[in-house]
């Protein structure tokens, strides 16, 4: 039964995603929304203040173990910028020239590192040694630009199958367990990420009005180069640190592998490994003064993740609201959902095949990340997923992955402000130049996964 908490509802949907077409900030909507459906739906103020706030605290609680993870990698990432151990695992990559090799060896870097420690923080570790050095040596930093972004926020993170926190916001929306959104994942992800990055490959050699082999500016600049990383690769303690960091990750993931290790307890490994590498690396490194210098590693972590993530927990926490377990935990109401409500209503309306519900996931998909977050779109393709799915008595795997491709597809590569905006700072290139070689690739992306998902069903 529709009610007017649903029309309510509705109407700062539509709200937010007009604030996102007009490039603003969505989050003091959906806090204004937070209150309007609560007050609505118990006629009372009182009762509207207790449902906005059990929203955040429902939010913040499922997206707690993901922000706890992602502070604690990058006072990481920091403390390996600071020893210099950076520079020492990244330092075989420096010796390239050829821009195409160049795209594909610092692209399948980026994916790795994405897998471990996210987009952000593997392009500030690529961004502050990676590519000052290349640039160096004559490589175009347009070719950097397009080669992080594609298998960064886009390949890498639209699966994100090792610190999984994509598949757990989506599993939290969905009801369904990480581990089979994970393997669901799979092949949607691969595909249409190798489809992508080959386009972009394509579109280096035909575009870029640049030779094949770009030959250093001058060999001052490169011996100076050469020296410098010498000077950091023989610091004893930065060895050390890459060395714990190499063997620690490749160990992990062997018995992630190995052992089947999925969802939060993989995600509790990651962090936990992480963990006791700057507890070990700050050690190494400060002696000490390790005691005070942890403390500000950790600050400086959880200030990044925490700042990240603060507007994806007020995003959620209202797009809670339209979901089955946010309907009965936030509203104390029996039902489905206001999502479920709408898609029962809908599919009475038009009829639903997997072509319409495919085609509606992607444009939610699309509207709900255009603040340049693929993640404050989960929540909510989540919801539509699992309600328009059951309307048309298919599974609601395919079109939960579906929407979780598209939504850090969009972020990565079609919004201007989202991360290709990150890429583009970090490489010094014009973002409309950057822009106009991810949309092709975006939309060969968007297009196979869709194709292929359609095709599996």
């Amino acid at each position: 039964m529709i009610t007017l908490t649903h029309w309510i509802f509705l109407a700062f949907v539509l709200i937010i995603v007009f604030t996102l077409v007009w490039r603003k900030p969505p989050v003091l909507a959906a806090a204004i929304g937070l209150f309007a459906v609560g007050l609505v739906h118990s006629k009372e103020p009182i009762g509207a203040i207790q449902i906005s706030f059990r929203a955040l605290s429902l939010a913040a609680e499922n997206l707690l173990s993901i922000i706890l993870l992602i502070g604690v990698v990058v006072g990481l990432t920091q403390l390996l910028k600071d020893s210099g151990a950076d520079q020492v695992i990244v330092g075989p990559l420096l010796r390239l020239k050829r821009i195409n090799s160049v795209y594909w060896l610092v692209g399948i870097t980026m994916w790795g590192l994405t897998s471990l420690i996210w987009p952000t923080p593997a392009i500030s570790l690529l961004g502050a040694v990676i590519v000052p050095a290349l640039k160096k040596v004559g490589v175009n930093p347009i070719g950097l630009a397009l080669s992080l972004t594609l298998f960064g926020e886009g390949m890498g993170l639209s699966g994100d199958y090792i610190i999984q926190g994509a598949p757990t916001l989506l599993s939290k929306a969905t009801g369904i367990p990480v581990a089979i959104l994970v393997n669901a994942s799979i092949p949607v992800v691969l595909i249409s990420g190798l489809f992508a990055v080959t386009t972009g490959s394509f579109l280096i050699k035909i575009r870029l009005d640049l030779p094949e082999d770009a030959l250093p500016p001058s060999e001052k600049e490169t011996i100076q180069g050469a020296k410098g990383l010498k000077k950091l690769e023989s610091m004893h303690n930065s060895k050390i640190i890459a060395l714990i960091v190499i063997l620690s990750y490749g160990i992990m993931l062997f018995f992630m592998i190995f052992f089947k290790i999925r969802g939060d307890a993989a995600s509790a490994l990651i962090g936990g490994c992480t963990f006791l590498i700057l507890c070990i690396g700050v050690i190494i490194k400060d002696q000490r003064k390790a005691f005070v210098s942890f403390v500000e590693y950790l600050k400086q972590g959880f200030r990044f993740s925490i700042g990240i993530f603060v507007p994806i927990v007020i995003m959620s926490s209202f797009f809670f609201l339209g979901t089955k377990s946010g309907y009965q935990q936030i509203l104390h109401a029996d039902g489905f959902g206001i999502f479920s409500d709408f898609a029962y209503r809908l599919s009475e309306i038009i009829p639903l095949s997997k072509w319409t519900v495919g085609g509606f996931i992607i444009m939610m998909a699309i509207l709900g990340a255009m603040d340049g977050s693929g993640f404050s779109s989960l929540p909510l393709i989540g919801g539509i997923s699992i309600a328009l799915s059951q309307a048309a008595h298919l599974s609601p795997i395919p079109f939960a992955v579906l929407g979780q491709v598209v939504g850090i597809w969009t972020g990565a590569a079609l919004i201007p402000w989202g991360f290709s905006a990150v890429t583009a700072a970090v490489t010094e290139v014009d973002s409309n130049n950057l822009f106009r070689l991810t949309l092709p690739c975006y939309i060969v992306a968007i297009g196979t996964a869709f194709l292929f998902t359609m095709l599996r069903i």
